[in-house]
């Protein structure tokens, strides 16, 4: 149903390029396409057409920036998926929103206001393929703009402008036009409601944060539209909050924690799940009051495919042997369904055969692909945004959005 991918960084001793290894993680399952998979990775987009039987991909240079640089591992991208299944993807600086209507094939760059602006977040209606919203950080604050053809332009006005730093957008899927977002200060962090699309919203309510946090975004719950969950992220700590007013009140779900929240999911039949890198998965049963903690893979992201049970779960391919899990017993245990390893190249289509080759040729280093030494993962016969990252890492983005202007300024 709904999950977010978070920052996670690979054993020490893996095969790395440019200090990166890729296990960026989402996983997507476009509306229309009920055998169709799409994980986003530091180093692309994967697609799988058979369940997750076979995977090609679409190279992030050509994703990100329309480019045929071999690698681009310094501005991982974000992945989200429209109501009729197009792919909208922002590398996190400012070569800005591509979209995809043809499979990953394609990826012209989104044009008006989110032209040479930071995009630090983006969301797509679930329940009108025209209309996305996303917010634009700039060296005074940010606002949300968007967009009534899908992505492929974004609208001047600014629908809601704050001079803190919008750390997120979502929009329910259970009443059309609700949408929230987040913001932060140096001690508070700030909540905001519409019910159209930003075009009119609520009063802003703050509410505490401990020093050095930033609230996120998880997840509106798709049953219940007042319902939103955020992640307090810190660099020391980790932890889940839940509005059930829409913004009137918060509760906690998970109590501050030093083990980074690296995934969250709540599944089809109302069950909470949220995953950490070192191995831990929070459950949380719809009658239960608690979560209860048990062991699983190194967990990079969660999803569900709306309408079915079966969970999904991007792993560490060097501590656990695969990339990409699914687990049938309500995430008791995890089978092997892919590893990078397995990967067959670049997708078929013309446009990514040729501007990924020299990508697919220094990947397969980079994937071990052919080594003994990495994971094996399964046989092929086998079965928000940017809420993820850390605060460390939305930092430097922010910084890095602040430094691109500023030099821009003294251009002028």
């Amino acid at each position: 149903m709904v999950a977010f991918a978070a920052i996670a960084f690979g054993a020490a001793n893996a095969v790395r390029a440019d200090g990166a290894f890729p296990d960026e993680f989402s996983i997507h399952f476009p509306p229309g396409s009920p055998h169709r998979i799409y994980i986003g990775a530091n180093f692309g987009l994967l697609v799988s057409e058979d369940d997750g039987l076979t995977w090609r991909y679409s190279c992030e240079p050509w994703v990100v920036s329309g480019s045929n640089a071999a690698l681009a591992f310094a501005n991982v991208s974000f992945y989200n998926v429209t109501a009729d299944g197009v792919l909208l993807a922002d590398a996190g600086d400012i070569r800005n929103i591509t979209r995809s209507s043809d499979v990953a094939c394609t990826w012209p760059s989104s044009t008006g206001s989110v032209t040479g602006q930071f995009v630090a977040d983006f969301f797509p209606d679930p329940n009108d393929a025209t209309v996305v919203l996303a917010n634009v950080v700039t060296s005074s604050g940010s606002y949300i703009v968007a967009s009534h053809d899908g992505g492929k332009t974004f609208d001047a006005p600014h629908l809601y402008e704050t001079g803190e730093i919008l750390t997120g957008v979502e929009i329910a899927r259970s009443k059309p036009g609700v949408a929230y977002a987040t913001s932060f200060s140096s001690a508070s962090g700030t909540f905001v409601a519409s019910a159209d699309h930003f075009t009119t919203y609520s009063t802003p309510r703050t509410f505490p944060l401990d020093p050095a946090t930033e609230p996120r975004i998880l997840a509106v719950d798709p049953d219940d539209e007042r319902k939103v969950y955020l992640r307090i992220v810190g660099a020391l700590s980790d932890s889940i909050r839940v509005t059930p007013d829409g913004g009137q009140t918060f509760q906690v779900l998970v109590p501050a924690t030093q083990d980074p929240l690296s995934s969250f999911l709540r599944a089809s039949d109302g069950t909470l799940y949220a995953g950490t890198r070192s191995g831990k998965l929070y459950v949380r049963k719809p009658a239960a009051t608690e979560f209860t903690v048990q062991n699983a893979p190194h967990l990079r992201c969660l999803g569900q495919r709306p309408g079915s049970t079966r969970i999904y779960a991007c792993a560490d391919m060097v501590l656990d042997g695969y990339s990409l899990g699914v687990s049938d017993d309500g995430g008791a245990t995890f089978q092997p369904l892919m590893s990078f390893t397995q990967l067959l190249g670049p997708l078929t289509c013309a446009p990514v055969q040729t501007n990924c080759q020299a990508h697919w040729e220094r990947i397969q280093g980079v994937l071990g692909i052919g080594s003994r030494d990495a994971g094996q993962g399964s046989s092929k016969s086998g079965g928000s945004h940017c809420a993820s990252a850390g605060a460390d890492v939305w930092s430097w983005c922010v910084l890095a959005a602040l430094l691109s202007r500023q030099r821009r300024a003294r251009r002028r």
